[in-house]
């Protein structure tokens, strides 16, 4: 029975270590670096311009090479693409590209590419949602007033050209009617002349 005792100890002991291990895995399975995409976007803002393009054109490549081979697909740079689409600094920011990027990775049909990330993680791309939809509230706003301040502006043009029409038209009726007592005033001034001789 002693003999017994100290093995199970060693075997929960074993077996406590390897549940370490395991989650440890677990928790960095989506980026092979470490960095959590909420750094991953910090690392972002603190690029130049030479540095982001590189960026852009090394996430680009990966997500390239991954469609072009039959591996299992890997949706780190696809995630890291997104975030450089959604950067307003990056070489490549559209708020529409990443909005449609972001709804395709957490579309119902690919669940898998959210499914590895942190609370904290899926709380930073609820976030990055958030932003997108009013970005993209605001630029059809902004885009709207626009559309309406043309139209005034059109319609208050038309109605100047339409003021400044009447205002000719005035003053060639009073030309009309100067020139008309111009040529009674020469009538009468032939008639006195007439008249003194």
């Amino acid at each position: 029975m002693a003999n017994l005792q100290p093995l199970s100890i060693n075997n929960i002991l074993l077996f406590m270590v390897l549940l370490l291990l395991s989650g440890c895995e677990l928790t960095t399975k989506h980026d092979k670096s470490g960095t959590s995409y909420g750094e991953y976007y910090l690392e972002l803002q603190r690029l130049n311009e030479t540095q982001l393009t590189e960026e852009v054109s090394k996430q680009q490549a990966n997500v390239e090479s991954q469609t072009n081979s039959n591996s299992g697909v890997n949706y780190d740079a696809q995630i890291k693409l997104l975030l450089l689409y959604s950067l307003p600094k990056s070489p490549i920011y559209n708020s529409f590209q990443a909005k449609a990027l972001l709804n395709d990775l957490n579309s119902e049909d690919n669940n898998s590419a959210f499914a590895d990330i942190t609370p904290n993680e899926e709380a930073f791309f609820s976030l990055l949602h958030d932003q997108l939809n009013q970005r993209l509230l605001m630029r059809n706003r902004l885009l709207a007033l626009q559309k309406e301040q043309l139209n005034d502006h059109q319609h208050s043009a038309k109605q100047q050209q339409h003021i400044a029409k009447q205002q000719q038209q005035q003053l060639i009726e009073q030309i009309k009617l100067l020139e008309q007592t111009i040529k009674q005033l020469k009538s009468i001034e032939q008639a006195i002349d007439k008249r003194d001789q």
